[in-house]
């Protein structure tokens, strides 16, 4: 989820439909420049328009981004399962120490992980492929209190519910953004906003008491400020990773999207158990 703004990009920019694949960089653009066509996308030298899937390159970069997040997304299904096996193991045998160490040890390889892979400048290191799957199994622990608390609360299909929530959006969000072929990478500030207020009241919540509706208010702020990253990081795979050719990064980046819309689904829907 990088920050970085296109200045001439304000929210989003449409490009509309691509014509004309042989045209070289310069020749002609201005009849569709004119008309308000392409303003700042970028013609390429193969004649194609960056973020264009009509690029073959472009189009098979983005099938190995969502490869590697579809395998991610299983991982991080699996160890969401074993997650909650082990918690519920614990839960009934009295042992809440390993209950707390399984969730902060998840948390802080969730973290970890993350930030190592983004910030990673060998795009291609087979390490780094590995530790997009660290991730996702990290991803899972930490989900896994959660979805025990629901399982235990006979809240089971507030699960099933949240899954579907955030996989609709993410899915309905992927498809948009691939095939109109919109910009939302000019959001990216106003992303950074929505983070420091969900921070700051979270924060505010360790001394404040706040009522269920302001709770509830703060799951529907978070899944909405997620909704907001998908389409800011989907916008980014056939434009910034395709150009950095970096499906990893990518990858683990909507994959923490997808984790994200789910666990502000489930909160809002199961009631905030944890």
């Amino acid at each position: 989820m990088d920050y970085n703004r296109n200045p001439n990009n304000r929210g989003y920019q449409s490009y509309g439909p691509v014509q004309g694949y042989g045209q070289q960089p310069g020749i002609d653009a201005g009849p569709r420049m004119a008309a308000g066509g392409y303003d700042d996308h970028v013609l390429m030298d193969n004649g194609c328009y960056e973020g264009d899937l009509a690029n073959p390159a472009v189009t098979a970069f983005a099938k190995k981004v969502y490869a590697y997040f579809a395998s991610a997304l299983g991982v991080a299904a699996v160890a969401a399962f074993g997650g909650t096996v082990a918690v519920d193991h614990f839960i009934s045998v009295g042992d809440y120490a390993s209950v707390n160490t399984l969730w902060i040890g998840s948390l802080v390889t969730f973290i970890a992980t993350y930030l190592i892979v983004v910030f990673s400048r060998k795009s291609r290191s087979r390490l780094k492929t590995g530790l997009l799957f660290v991730f996702a199994a990290a991803a899972g622990g930490t989900l896994a209190p959660s979805l025990m608390a629901n399982v235990a609360a006979g809240m089971g299909m507030a699960i099933v519910l949240s899954f579907a929530l955030a996989a609709v959006t993410f899915f309905g969000i992927t498809v948009y953004v691939l095939s109109t072929g919109k910009d939302f990478r000019g959001i990216g500030g106003y992303l950074l906003i929505g983070v420091l207020v969900i921070v700051g009241l979270f924060l505010m919540s360790w001394f404040v008491s706040f009522p269920n509706l302001m709770t509830h208010a703060m799951m529907a702020l978070g899944f909405v400020l997620f909704i907001g990253f998908t389409l800011y990081d989907t916008s980014r795979v056939v434009r910034d990773n395709f150009l950095q050719d970096d499906a990893v990064s990518a990858a683990i980046n909507l994959l923490y999207d997808f984790v994200m819309l789910f666990r502000y689904a489930l909160y809002f829907i199961g009631g905030g158990r944890d």
